[in-house]
Parts: C-alpha cells; sequence; structure tokens
C-alpha cells in the first residue's frame, strides 16, 4: 500500500476511534435518556433491561418508605406485585458530576399493587452511576406530593 493510501486510512481510522471514545462518555443527555428508558422498562416489565440498567447494589424506595433491592424490584414486576401502567414525568434536573449522575423530576403514576390501582404524584430523586458505558441505577426515592 503507497503512503498516501496509508494516511488515509490512518485518518479514517482515527476518526471512528475518537466518534467511539466520545460517544462513551457520561453526560446530561444519555443520563436523561437512561431514565427515560428505564420507566419504559418498568411500564414493559422488561426484565431484561432492567437487569442491566439496575446496579446490584441498588435501593429503591418508595414514598411509603418500602425499600427494595434489585432482585426485589425485577422479582415483584415479574411476579405482578407490582405493574406500572402510565409513568408521565415533568422537567427534569439532570446534573452529572465525575461518573455519578442524578436525575431529579415529578412524576405522576399510575400503577397496580397486590390488585390495588394507586394513582400518585411524586418528587423522585434517581442517582445513577456511569458503569460499562452505560448509566445504571444505584438509588431512587419519592416522596408523595
Amino acid at each position: 500500500m503507497d503512503c498516501y493510501k496509508m494516511k488515509h486510512l490512518l485518518t479514517i481510522l482515527l476518526l471512528f476511534i475518537s466518534i467511539g471514545v466520545f460517544a462513551q462518555k457520561p453526560g446530561e443527555k444519555n443520563l436523561g435518556e437512561a431514565s427515560s428508558v428505564f420507566h419504559k422498562a418498568l411500564i414493559n416489565r422488561d426484565s431484561v433491561k432492567l437487569k442491566t440498567l439496575l446496579l446490584d447494589g441498588l435501593t429503591y424506595g418508595h414514598s411509603n418508605g418500602w425499600v427494595q433491592s434489585k432482585k426485589e424490584v425485577v422479582g415483584d414486576l415479574y411476579n405482578g406485585k407490582l405493574t406500572y401502567q402510565e409513568i408521565n414525568t415533568g422537567t427534569d434536573v439532570l446534573q452529572v458530576e465525575g461518573e455519578t449522575g442524578i436525575v431529579r423530576t415529578e412524576m405522576q403514576i399510575k400503577v397496580t399493587m397486590e390488585g390495588k390501582v394507586l394513582e400518585l404524584k411524586l418528587k423522585v430523586l434517581e442517582v445513577w452511576q456511569w458503569k460499562n458505558k452505560q448509566w445504571e441505577l444505584l438509588a431512587r426515592q419519592s416522596v408523595k406530593i
């Protein structure tokens, strides 16, 4: 291969590498997307997606004081103890500090818990950690408005 072709090949290779590096950095945009994907996974009872979005050490706090682990969140969705019908969020306030992300939002949630339909207005705090080139939920806490 001549020198001219080699330079072009090297330039193209470096371009693709730099795009990959920049696309995998934590940021507010992909933090907001991760939170949205998480809420959709709850509604869709997508245990496969949830397992990739939730850290093993997750603490998931509900507005009534009930706190679940990752295993409990996934298990209770799977067995039907909790079924989310709707999760509507207000304007998210996003903050990224290094590899930690915070999402603050107001939510209106319609959920069925053990056969009882609940409609809740909540303020929610989610704490995310950048791991494995994606945001993963470490903690979530809600309070009733």
